[in-house]
């Protein structure tokens, strides 16, 4: 195998291939990146078997081919190698000759048939989604997905479609995000279980341009995405997702509104001190109009009082101040409605008038609660 491309290209398209390469694992091939050769492209391939990104650049084909390279060695090669074309060439050992102006490097690298074949995909549903809307679901929700969980579907993130309506939602047993999208051409209904690191993934490589779109075909439980020069395949969560309908309140003893910005900076005040007790804990309390904000720690306290418009009964509750952080760091809006029922109930977080986004946060009991 032999080809010349730019130097930059390159680098770009290592840049994605590579967000599927896995650190842990027993099979050094998943280790490696699989460089094919197509027509007049080069096809870049990484895998840890979850999740596996295939992209394409442009290239002058002298020798068609295929093999595996040490995936971090060769980007990190790559990525030093000066700004103008470079050569590669595979010997039939699978040794890799890199040149580039002056520079020259061998590596050895391994025989493409002991990488992983693409996932295939069975009887698929496919349907067509803008990028900059799909990001800004993920942007919105995948924060709240568990990290850690031996329920295994609540480490994905689900994604809803039918009716006209896109759904993603994100849970980790004390804080739910849920953005929800009109899309009138997806009139299929279906559910799907997208692992949390695909869904980072994803999001980090989808565009903000209004016009692109992004190709979505369910198969089994499989995922394919096709963007423009990129294509995505995951291995999707098996399971069923919470019923996180049944945990959404329908009825509140207290409402709360105010605008978001001075609440924010608040917020991230309080926190400075609630990060250096030991129960990282916000406290809010609302009556007669004025939403007082507390934190107390070993080394100090904080006080902050913001006004509000509030209908209902008076009310004192306590928050892990990272969940009310993330609350107030991802929406995006001037005003804010908080809506509550007690202070050992989950509160209800969303922008004043809009319940496509919405966030359920649980409070934490406290000594005479």
């Amino acid at each position: 195998m032999q080809f010349t491309c730019s130097t930059q290209k390159l680098i770009e398209a290592l840049q994605i291939a590579t967000k599927a390469l896995t650190t842990r694992t027993t099979n050094q091939i998943l280790e490696g990146v699989l460089i094919e050769t197509d027509m007049d492209q080069l096809m870049l391939t990484c895998s840890d078997e979850r999740i596996t990104i295939v992209t394409r650049i442009p290239a002058e084909i002298s020798d068609p081919g295929r093999g595996v390279v040490p995936g971090k060695l060769f980007s990190e090669i790559v990525r030093r190698l000066p700004d103008a074309t470079v050569d590669i060439r595979m010997d039939n050992r699978f040794v890799f000759t890199i040149r580039s102006a002056s520079t020259r490097m061998n590596i050895s690298g391994q025989d493409a048939d002991l990488f992983p074949r693409l996932p295939k995909m069975d009887d698929e549903r496919e349907i067509a989604l803008p990028q900059d809307m799909l990001r800004d679901m993920i942007q919105k929700t995948e924060f709240a997905i568990a990290q850690d969980d031996m329920r295994e579907v609540l480490t994905g993130c689900l994604l809803e479609i039918g009716g006209g309506d896109v759904t993603m939602v994100a849970l980790d047993g004390y804080r739910l995000a849920l953005r929800r999208a009109k899309c009138s051409d997806v009139l299929e209904k279906f559910s799907a279980i997208i692992p949390g690191r695909a869904v980072g993934e994803i999001g980090k490589l989808l565009s903000e341009d209004e016009e692109a779109f992004a190709q979505l075909s369910f198969g089994g439980n499989k995922l394919h995405i096709r963007l423009e020069n990129t294509e995505i395949f995951v291995i999707l969560v098996d399971g069923e997702y919470v019923q996180y309908r049944q945990i959404l309140p329908k009825s509140f003893a207290t409402r709360v509104e105010l605008d978001l910005e001075p609440f924010r900076r608040c917020i991230d005040r309080a926190a400075l001190i609630a990060r250096e007790g030991s129960n990282n804990l916000i406290l809010l309390d609302m009556a007669g109009g004025v939403m007082t904000i507390e934190a107390h720690s070993q080394v100090g306290d904080v006080h902050e009082e913001l006004e509000i418009g509030q209908e209902g009964a008076d009310l004192s509750i306590a928050f892990n101040v990272k969940y009310l952080t993330d609350v107030v760091r991802y929406i995006d809006a001037e005003r804010i409605e908080m809506n509550f029922n007690n202070a050992v109930s989950p509160c209800i977080v969303t922008p004043v008038g809009d319940t496509d986004y919405v966030h359920l946060i649980l409070p934490v009991r406290t000594g005479g609660r």
